[in-house]
């Protein structure tokens, strides 16, 4: 399990396409769940990614900074193996959950990153 700030969208971007890099030999998808869209726009425009095996889920909330995501649904894919990593996107979860992702990633043998913008002042 990896936690990761980042400045803007273009720090964002950069970590995406590090992570799919490390990927792209495996095989098995990359699940971003609640990406910044122009970051992934920036994945095959900038990094030469190809994103025929990034999936994407967008979980909707009434606070549009930080979603909460159904830590469940996370669990389940994460200890299925199907991704070879999955990148939540501005999440927050509780110590204790982020405890049982990273029991589940390496059940599934998945890469489990947390990625946050820094809300600039």
């Amino acid at each position: 399990l990896q936690h990761t700030n980042v400045n803007d969208n273009s720090e964002l971007s950069n970590q995406y396409a590090h992570i799919c890099q490390q990927h792209t030999q495996e095989k098995k998808w990359v699940l971003f769940i609640n990406p910044e869209e122009s970051s992934i726009e920036q994945l095959a425009k900038t990094h030469g990614i190809d994103v025929s095996k990034i999936l994407m889920v967008n979980y909707k909330s009434a606070v549009k900074s930080h979603t909460k995501v159904e830590i469940e649904h996370i669990k389940s894919v994460l200890s299925k193996g199907n991704c070879s990593a999955v990148i939540l996107s501005n999440t927050d979860f509780e110590n204790e959950e982020i405890v049982q992702l990273e029991n589940s990633a390496c059940k599934g043998q998945t890469q489990c990153v947390l990625l946050k913008k820094r809300l600039l002042h």
